[in-house]
C-alpha cells in the first residue's frame, strides 16, 4: 500500500494537469466555434442562451466524469430537484473550491451566473460569458439592475455571496451584494451547501497542489428561503442590507457545520 500511494498521489496529480488543459482548450473550441454555431439556430434570445448553457453544461458534465472516472473526485448531490421546483430562483451558495461552479452549471446549465470582469477579456472564456449572457461583476453601477433584470424576465440567477473562494483557515464573509439583489427582485432565495473534503483548488493555491487523498465534493440544495425568514421588518436601505447580509452569514455558517463530512449521516445522490 506504502507504495501505491505514491503512484495515485501522481496519477491524480496527471489527471488534474489534463483536465486543467482541457478546460482551456475546451473553453477555446466552445467560445470559438461550438457555441456560436449554437447560438445561430433559431429561436428567441432567450431560447437562444438557454441551448448555449446547456451545450456548456454538457461539456462541464463530461470534465466531472472524467474526474469521477479517475477517482481524482466523488460526488455527492443531494435535492438538486428543487431548483427545477423554483424557477426564478436567487441561488445563493458558498464557493470552497475552484471546481464548485463548473459543478453546479453542469447540474443546473440554466441559471444565470455572475462571473469575474476577467473572464470578460480572458481569450479562452471571453465568447462563453457573452454568449450565456452572464452577468459581469466589473461594473459596480449596474450590477443590482442587471441581476434584478435577468430575475424579472424568469431567469435563476446564480450568485456566490463571498465574492471570491473561502480561503482555508479563514472566517466566511458575504458582501452586500446577493442582499440587495434580493431585497430588489423579491424572489425566492434557493441555498446551496457545498462542501469539499480535503479542500483542494482553494483560494491561492496552485492547481498542482493536490490532496493527499481524492476529494469528495458534496453539493446540498436546501429549502427556499424568504426574507422575512431571516430578518424581522426587512427594509430596503443599506442598514437593511446589512442586516440581511449578517442574517445570510449566519444561515451558512451554521448550515455548513452541520453539513460538514465528518457531520453527515447520509447524502441522497
Amino acid at each position: 500500500m506504502s507504495h501505491s500511494r505514491p503512484f495515485n498521489a501522481l496519477w491524480r496529480l496527471l489527471v488534474t494537469g489534463l483536465c486543467f488543459a482541457g478546460f482551456a482548450i475546451g473553453g477555446g473550441l466552445l467560445s470559438a466555434i461550438i457555441l456560436p454555431a449554437v447560438a445561430l439556430l433559431p429561436g428567441t434570445r432567450q431560447a437562444r442562451r438557454n441551448r448555449v448553457r446547456r451545450t456548456l453544461g454538457a461539456g462541464y458534465g463530461l470534465l466531472i466524469r472524467i474526474l469521477c472516472i479517475t477517482r481524482t473526485m466523488t460526488l455527492q448531490v443531494s435535492g438538486i430537484e428543487r431548483l427545477r421546483a423554483h424557477p426564478r430562483s436567487l441561488i445563493l451558495a458558498n464557493h470552497p473550491t475552484l471546481i464548485d461552479v463548473v459543478v453546479l452549471l453542469w447540474l443546473y446549465p440554466e441559471a444565470c451566473c455572475v462571473v469575474k470582469s476577467t473572464l470578460w477579456q480572458n481569450p479562452f472564456y471571453w465568447g462563453i460569458v457573452r454568449l450565456t449572457g452572464y452577468v459581469n461583476n466589473g461594473v459596480p453601477e449596474s450590477l443590482i439592475k442587471d441581476c434584478t433584470a435577468r430575475l424579472n424576465e424568469g431567469e435563476s440567477l446564480l450568485v456566490f455571496p463571498e465574492g471570491t473562494r473561502t480561503r482555508p483557515g479563514k472566517p466566511m464573509h458575504f458582501v452586500r451584494g446577493a442582499a440587495y439583489v434580493a431585497m430588489a427582485a423579491s424572489r425566492p432565495i434557493m441555498p446551496v451547501i457545498i462542501t469539499c473534503d480535503p479542500p483542494t483548488l482553494t483560494k491561492g493555491a496552485p492547481w498542482y497542489h493536490i490532496p493527499p487523498r481524492a476529494f469528495c465534493m458534496t453539493v446540498t440544495v436546501l429549502e427556499p428561503l424568504t426574507i422575512e425568514s431571516l430578518v424581522a421588518q426587512p427594509e430596503s436601505t443599506p442598514i437593511g442590507a446589512r442586516r440581511l447580509t449578517c442574517a445570510l452569514e449566519n444561515f451558512f455558517k451554521n448550515e455548513l457545520i452541520s453539513h460538514q463530512p465528518t457531520a453527515l449521516t447520509g447524502t441522497t445522490n
